[in-house]
């Protein structure tokens, strides 16, 4: 038995399907990840550290735990996040992981804003 793919009808491509994609909401998140995984690379490379490093995929585990934290605290202290904002964070999170890993992350590498400062200071470590 041949099971054959159905064409879409009316030549309806996978994007004008995309119901989600229509909502601000997850127009809004696609940015911020998009925001975050852009400074991710630029992050990596200024290390040094290959995108095919297997320990990326446990750094970044690691990473998304503490932001997922970070950004419920963030609600909680009343600081808005925007895509900068968020790959701010995130990029604070991956430096904090991979550090405790023992690699050395140069001073000037990691943005320092103020608000990301603030909320790191009020964090449990």
């Amino acid at each position: 038995m041949c099971l054959q793919r159905e064409k879409p009808k009316d030549n309806v491509n996978m994007h004008d399907r995309d119901e989600w994609g229509k909502d601000p909401s997850v127009q809004i998140m696609r940015t911020v990840f998009k925001s975050m995984e852009k400074a991710q690379q630029t992050f990596l490379s200024r290390l040094g550290i290959s995108i095919y490093d297997l320990r990326i995929r446990k750094w970044r585990e690691k990473s998304l735990a503490l932001f997922d934290q970070a950004w419920g605290k963030a609600n909680r202290i009343g600081i808005s996040m925007d895509a900068t904002m968020a790959s701010e964070m995130y990029l604070h999170c991956l430096a904090k992981i991979i550090a405790s890993e023992g690699h050395e992350i140069p001073e000037g590498i990691v943005p320092e804003g103020k608000e990301v400062e603030r909320l790191f200071e009020e964090m449990p470590q």
